[in-house]
């Protein structure tokens, strides 16, 4: 059975457990998919999982009957147990979601962009069209920082998915660090682009853009297939 074939199954089996359990459940999907091992061996123990669990609520019992209290300690000693991802699936995998987001970031920076508002006005107007779009210092920065806080954020979300709620609340020291760092990157960020943002470095033709966007979303597909 593939990973497709897998998922599918496991979609269906996860639907039939009961409210406690599949909260639970999610943080646990949600903490296997940032673990070092394939998506195949992610649905595997997806699966076992479910079928135990499944098990345990037939006789009535909890889902702690069956992995504990302690989640993420048994998850962990399931995952050292199996075979890590290689480089190759791990190229893989990097290259999917940065082509999703790229596609994704692409077509939301056309939607939401200036020149496409003035080409509608221009057709309904029946002004001369200009197809042109100009590629800005900003506009490149903020996909960069966007792509980045992309991946930080799944990395942070799904790794402390299975924290102890103690663990996920900071110290007030901590969150103030932090904010002064978030507050100091973000007046960075905008620094930066109030000086050199407005520089146009050159110009596309939508055409083309739409089918670059179409093209990394096309590369998606293709990795996922790979996969």
């Amino acid at each position: 059975m593939n990973v497709k074939m897998l998922n599918k199954s496991n979609n269906e089996l996860d639907k039939e457990i009961n409210e406690e359990s599949s909260s639970i459940m999610t943080d646990i999907v949600c903490y296997l998919r940032v673990a070092n091992i394939s998506d195949y061996y992610q649905e595997i123990v997806r699966r076992d999982l479910l079928e135990m669990v499944l098990s345990a609520q037939d006789r009535g019992e909890s889902i702690q009957s069956v992995i504990g209290e302690d989640y993420k300690t048994f998850c962990d000693e399931v995952i050292e147990n199996l075979p890590k991802r290689t480089r190759k699936e791990r190229i893989l995998d990097f290259c999917e979601t940065f082509f999703l987001c790229a596609a994704i970031l692409g077509g939301i920076n056309l939607i939401l962009s200036k020149e496409i508002i003035n080409l509608l006005g221009a057709i309904i107007s029946g002004q001369p069209l200009n197809f042109q779009m100009p590629i800005t210092a900003s506009s490149i920065l903020l996909f960069g920082i966007n792509i980045i806080a992309a991946f930080i954020f799944v990395e942070i979300i799904c790794k402390t998915a299975l924290n102890p709620k103690k663990e996920k609340h900071l110290s007030k020291p901590k969150r103030f660090m932090l904010g002064g760092l978030a507050g100091g990157g973000v007046m960075a960020v905008f620094i930066v682009i109030a000086w050199f943002g407005k520089n146009t470095l050159f110009t596309v033709n939508m055409v083309v853009y739409c089918v670059v966007v179409l093209g990394l979303l096309a590369a998606y597909k293709i990795v996922k297939i790979i996969e």
